[in-house]
């Protein structure tokens, strides 16, 4: 990760009150691949259950619960892939974010009111 991104995910955390959690390139997320030319695109970070390693799961559009929805990619997919999520991937768990190409953003902890 270059600075100018982890400077990027630091305020990130800091605005909406998360722990910062630092990212690897060479972590694993779930990322619903097929979906993304669709909007909002959708972020939500959970703990990761035993014997896993993907916290993040991506999506855009709507939710599907086909067993083939999500593809794991590493972060550093996501460079070329889907470069906006980057400065949100940084949030700690239970995290949630919601954003669009038109420079919507909404992120926040599930369970706390909106």
């Amino acid at each position: 990760m270059d600075m100018d991104l982890i400077t990027e995910q630091k305020l990130v955390c800091e605005e909406y009150g998360s722990k910062y959690i630092a990212v690897h390139e060479n972590d694993v997320i779930a990322v619903a691949v097929a979906s993304l030319n669709q909007e909002p695109i959708v972020g939500i970070r959970n703990k990761p259950e035993a014997g896993e390693d993907v916290t993040w799961f991506i999506y855009a559009g709507e939710h599907d619960d086909s067993e083939d929805f999500f593809q794991t990619v590493c972060v550093k997919d996501l460079h070329k892939l889907l470069p906006e999520v980057l400065p949100f991937l940084a949030l700690e768990h239970g995290y949630r974010f919601m954003i669009d190409r038109e420079e919507y953003e909404d992120v926040w902890k599930e369970g706390d009111e909106i």
